[in-house]
């Protein structure tokens, strides 16, 4: 037997001893979990998927172990993925961190930003809101206005954005910024992130 067959029939028999029954059904969206300060869970047996998906790294199963990822090689993750899906198993978590902004990090992230936020991510306990669209912009990312100021220790940020993404219920937000204003049109755009519900009111979410 292989290594990878190896690690399959050792995949399989894990999710059927962790995954209860009632997570191996098609998910829908008033029971999917989310992170997060408010996260809630719509069960125990949703909690204890989640716990045991957590525990072993694979929330995000190809992350480094150094920050509670599963530390998959492409090839295991994707006999995880089969596997799950052959049992029916539920995503354990969902958050535009663990899509957009973890990936950006693990390759451009300086140590203490991944230190800081990477095992945050994998284990839940940080919503991730996305701020990209501007109402003289849209979708058309190239021409978004809103700028960051580097003040050495901070950034001044000026300027507005719609549609961010599930804003009223993230802890952190991840925007895109022009910190360099004269550059061309689609240079001079910094992926920058924040702390958000200290800062922004109810009132203001569609800033």
């Amino acid at each position: 037997m292989s290594d990878i067959d190896t690690f399959r029939q050792d995949v399989r028999e894990w999710l059927e001893a962790h995954c209860p029954i009632s997570q191996r059904q098609p998910i829908v969206r008033e029971e999917q979990i989310w992170a997060g300060s408010q996260s809630r869970f719509p069960s125990d047996d949703a909690r204890q998927w989640f716990e045991a998906m957590r525990d072993k790294g694979w929330t995000a199963p190809t992350w480094p172990t150094e920050y509670g990822g599963g530390g998959l090689t492409a090839d295991e993750a994707r006999v995880l993925e089969q596997e799950m899906a052959r049992l029916k198993c539920r995503p354990a978590l969902y958050d535009m961190g663990l899509w957009m902004l973890g990936p950006a990090l693990l390759t451009y992230g300086s140590p203490e930003q991944k230190a800081l936020h990477i095992p945050r991510i994998v284990r839940g306990e940080v919503r991730w809101a996305q701020g990209y669209s501007e109402p003289g912009a849209g979708s058309d990312l190239a021409s978004l206005s809103t700028r960051a100021e580097d003040k050495d220790d901070h950034f001044v940020v000026s300027g507005t954005k719609i549609w961010t993404t599930r804003a009223d219920v993230a802890d952190w937000i991840f925007c895109l910024v022009r910190t360099d204003p004269h550059a061309a049109k689609r240079d001079g755009i910094s992926f920058l992130s924040s702390t958000w519900r200290a800062r922004v009111s109810q009132r203001d979410l569609s800033r």
